[in-house]
C-alpha cells in the first residue's frame, strides 16, 4: 500500500487542483483528498483496532478506507447488499469497535458501536503523514445463506496485485475509471480506488449506474459511460449483457480503452458482441483469497474463451485440472482460523491454451450423468447467461430420474425457445431437458455476482416442476 500513499503525496503537492474523485454530490481534489484522509486518520487514531466501513460507496468511502489504511487500522466493508443478519454477522465476527457511516440509524440496535461520520470536511488543510504499513482489510465473502467468511488481506497482498495489475491496465493521469462495482468488494477497492491513485487517473462513481447490478434499469449506466466518457472501467458479465443489448446498433463511447470483466463465466459470444459495440472487454480470473485477479487479458493480447496469462508475480499451476495458485497475493488466512497456506487451492478447474488459463468450473460443481458424462454447469450455464434478459442461470440433475434441469433467473420475460437457441451450439449430452424458471427475487438462489447457490438450486430442480424443452427427445434418442 506504501505505492498508494506516495502517489497520493506527490499528486497533492504538484497537482494540488486537479479532480481526484467525483460523485453524485461533488468532487474532491488531490489536496483536498490528502487533507480529509489526514484529517480522519487523525479522529480514528483512537477507535480501536478495527473498524467497520458502512459506506455504499463514492468519495466518503474512498476517504475511509485510506483514512483508515493510514492509522493502520483493520477495516472492514459492510456490503450494502448484504442483509442485516449478514452485516451483524461481521460485525460480531470481526469484533469491530467503530463503524464510519453517514447513517448512525442502521447500527442503533447495536449501542455498543461507536459511530465516525466519515462527510466531516476539515476547516483547516492537514498535511498527510508518511504510510508506516501494518494495516490489514477483512473481505467477507459473499454467501447468500449461512455465515460469510472473513478473508484477511494486508500490505504483501496488496502491493503485490496493484503492482501487477497496474501494468496490466498501464492508465496515467489522461485516464478517467468510471467506477460500478460496489467499493464493499475488493475489487474495485483495487481498480476504483488504489489503481487510479496510483496513477493519477481520475476517478467517477454513479450509484443510480451500480444500482443496475441488481436489478435496477439499466439506463442510469449507459448514460454514465456516455456522459463520463471513461477510458476504463470494471464489470460483471450480467451487467455487461444487459449494456450490450440497451445499445441496440448503436456503439459504446470511443473513450474506452479497456473494460475488465469478472466475477463470473462470461461467455466468448458475449466478449464477441461487446467488442462488435466498441466495448473492449478484457475477461480476467481471480478470488478475494488471492487479492482479488489471478489471470487477466491483457490490450493486444486478449483471447475470449480464456481469462488471459496470470499475473506477474503469480505462479498457477494444476493438480488433477484443479488451479492451484501461489505467490505474494494468497490471503493471509480466514479471519479466526488458522494461517493460509502458501500454494492455494482454489477449487475451481481449469487448462492452458498456449499459456492462456480457461477456466473449466468449480470442482464441486461438477456433474456426472448417468451415461457416466463429465459436466461442468458453467459450460452451459454462461451460454444462457450471455441473455440480457437472464439475471442468472443454474444447471443441475434431478434425482428422480437423473436428467439435467437448467433454472433460469429471468430479469424479463423470455420463452423456451429463446432459451434452447443459446443452447443449439452444445452437444446433445450436455442439453437439458427441461427448464425452471425463477424470480430474481427467489430467496438465496443467486449471489450477488449472479453466480448460483447450488445448495438452493439442488432443492429447487429436486422439488418444483420443469417445463420439457424441445431437443429433449433428441437428447435421450441419442
Amino acid at each position: 500500500m506504501k505505492q498508494v500513499f506516495d502517489a497520493l503525496r506527490h499528486h497533492a503537492a504538484t497537482r494540488p487542483n486537479d479532480i481526484a474523485f467525483e460523485d453524485d454530490a461533488g468532487s474532491v481534489t488531490w489536496q483536498c483528498l490528502a487533507s480529509r484522509v489526514e484529517h480522519l486518520a487523525r479522529e480514528l487514531d483512537d477507535a480501536g483496532a478495527i473498524v467497520a466501513i458502512g459506506l455504499a460507496g463514492g468519495i466518503d468511502y474512498v476517504v475511509a478506507d485510506l483514512a483508515l489504511s493510514l492509522c493502520a487500522k483493520r477495516q472492514v466493508p459492510l456490503p450494502f447488499f448484504f442483509s442485516n443478519a449478514q452485516n451483524a454477522h461481521v460485525l460480531m465476527d470481526a469484533g469491530v469497535g467503530t463503524v464510519i457511516t453517514n447513517n448512525p440509524e442502521l447500527f442503533r440496535a447495536l449501542p455498543r458501536l461507536k459511530m465516525v461520520d466519515a462527510a466531516s470536511i476539515p476547516s483547516v488543510t492537514l498535511t498527510m503523514r508518511p504510510y508506516i504499513g501494518g494495516a490489514e482489510r477483512v473481505i467477507y465473502t459473499s454467501g447468500s445463506s449461512g455465515k460469510p467468511k472473513g478473508v484477511v488481506l494486508g500490505d504483501r497482498q496488496l502491493s503485490a496485485s496493484i503492482t501487477a495489475l497496474s501494468n496490466v491496465v498501464q492508465a496515467d493521469e489522461s485516464d478517467t475509471h468510471l467506477s460500478v462495482l460496489p467499493l464493499a468488494q475488493l475489487l474495485e477497492q483495487i481498480c476504483g480506488i488504489f489503481l487510479p491513485v496510483v496513477s493519477g487517473a481520475k476517478t467517477v462513481f454513479r450509484f443510480e449506474a451500480t444500482k443496475a447490478l441488481f436489478g435496477a434499469p439499466i439506463d442510469p449506466l449507459v448514460n454514465a459511460f456516455e456522459e463520463v466518457r471513461p477510458t476504463t472501467s470494471l464489470l460483471a458479465p450480467a451487467i455487461l449483457s444487459r449494456w450490450v443489448d440497451a445499445l441496440e446498433d448503436r456503439r459504446a463511447s470511443d473513450s474506452l480503452r479497456f473494460v475488465a470483466v469478472g466475477g463470473a463465466s462470461c461467455a466468448p459470444s458475449l466478449i464477441g458482441k461487446a467488442i462488435a459495440a466498441g466495448i473492449p472487454v478484457h475477461e480476467g480470473y481471480g478470488l478475494s483469497e488471492c487479492c482479488a485477479v489471478v489471470a487477466m487479458n491483457r490490450p493486444g493480447d486478449n483471447y475470449p474463451g480464456t481469462v488471459g496469462a496470470p499475473l506477474e508475480g503469480v505462479q498457477v499451476t494444476l493438480d488433477a485440472g484443479e488451479i492451484v495458485v501461489s505467490g505474494p497475493t494468497i490471503m493471509s488466512g480466514y479471519l479466526n482460523r488458522a494461517a493460509a497456506p502458501d500454494v492455494w487451492r482454489t477449487g475451481d478447474m481449469g487448462h492452458f491454451d498456449e499459456g492462456r488459463l480457461v477456466i473449466d468450473g468449480r470442482k464441486d460443481a461438477l456433474l456426472v450423468t448417468g451415461s457416466g458424462r463429465n459436466i461442468s454447469p458453467e459450460w452451459v450455464e454462461q451460454r444462457v447467461n450471455a441473455d440480457p434478459r437472464v439475471a442468472g442461470s443454474a444447471l443441475g440433475l434431478r434425482q428422480s430420474d437423473g436428467a439435467l434441469v437448467l433454472i433460469v433467473v429471468a430479469a424479463a420475460p423470455v420463452d423456451m425457445a429463446r432459451i434452447e437457441s443459446h443452447l443449439t451450439d452444445l452437444p446433445l449430452y450436455a442439453r437439458p431437458e427441461a427448464v425452471i424458471l425463477a424470480d430474481p427475487s427467489e430467496p438465496g438462489l443467486l449471489y450477488p455476482a449472479g453466480t448460483p447457490n447450488r445448495t438452493v438450486v439442488s432443492e429447487l430442480i429436486n422439488t418444483r416442476p420443469a417445463v420439457a424443452l424441445a431437443t429433449a427427445a433428441q437428447r435421450i434418442a441419442s
